[in-house]
């Protein structure tokens, strides 16, 4: 496994980018845009050399663990910061997005890095399966920060609060747009993934595998349920596809994403679970009961 400090050199670029943006509040000099890109590039470059070498020594590679899922979705919503910031180079969009990467390498600090129950079944289905619910936990994450700025931007327009340079966020109708698709998004790659892992518990024909009662599947077919109600209510009606109402879909997603991850650490879970550990209790399914002696 890659040094801690290998780890630890990216979550200092991105804190570095986090406190240029904070500085932002008080003081723009010239050179903290400038500065604020190179730390965030300098941070993707160096997590993607540290994923890189998870992937080129673990053999179930990519996303076969905890640690590696928490710091893909890390990687692609750092990617979409970079790419924001050059799209609104004048919005604090840092200050909600910045926080969300950080917690999401904090709770891969702490994550398992043994393949869980799906890297040990049919590759394919395996790989799809953490890959689109991996960008679909993205989605989530990024219409709950684009909700959020939209509540905090109609509160300060509502208010008539003074518009200031130092503190500036998308217009309400980009953060709109953002939301209504963040929560498309969200739907159709939950739902694959949902699929998909439905798909790679069929593909076993020895029943082994995760059960339909383990804690993760239940909280995200909670989850899945309520993006596809969210979706269908927000098609319905069409007043629920504008303003507010959209911004708090996009929340009450977010909320059955926490579930969903506090459950997925759970040891409780077969997701939560080393290959060893996997491993030794069909070990002691498969071998014949102790006799008894009298």
């Amino acid at each position: 496994m890659p040094s801690a400090v290998t780890m630890l050199s990216f979550t200092l670029c991105y804190g570095a980018a986090l406190a240029l943006e904070v500085l932002g509040l008080w003081a723009r000099p010239r050179w903290r845009r400038l500065a604020v890109v190179a730390a965030a590039i300098a941070g993707l470059v160096a997590q993607t050399w540290y994923l890189a070498e998870r992937a080129a020594s673990s053999p179930w590679a990519p996303l076969s663990s905890q640690h590696d899922w928490y710091l893909s979705a890390a990687w692609v919503l750092a990617l979409i910061y970079v790419g924001l910031v050059l799209y609104q180079p004048r919005a604090s969009i840092g200050l909600f997005l910045l926080p969300i990467v950080l917690a999401l390498i904090g709770a891969a600090r702490f994550a398992s890095i043994e393949p869980m129950a799906g890297a040990e079944m049919p590759r394919i289905w395996g790989i799809l399966h953490g890959v689109f619910l991996m960008l679909g936990a993205v989605a989530v994450l990024l219409g709950f920060v684009a909700g959020l700025m939209y509540l905090v931007q109609s509160a300060r327009l509502k208010n008539k609060a003074p518009l200031s340079d130092r503190f500036r966020l998308p217009s309400l109708e980009w953060l709109e747009r953002v939301n209504a698709r963040s929560l498309i998004a969200a739907t159709v790659l939950v739902g694959l993934g949902f699929i998909s892992g439905v798909l790679m518990r069929l593909a076993l024909r020895d029943g082994s595998g995760l059960r339909w009662t383990d804690p993760v599947v239940l909280s995200l077919s909670g989850m899945f349920s309520w993006l596809v109600a969210a979706e269908a209510f927000r098609l319905a009606y069409p007043a629920a596809r504008r303003g507010r109402k959209v911004a708090y879909l996009t929340l009450a997603g977010f909320v059955f994403l926490v579930i969903t991850l506090a459950t997925f650490m759970s040891s409780q879970s077969m997701h939560g679970r080393g290959g060893e550990s996997i491993d030794a209790e069909r070990a002691g399914a498969s071998s014949p009961p102790a006799e008894v002696t009298p």
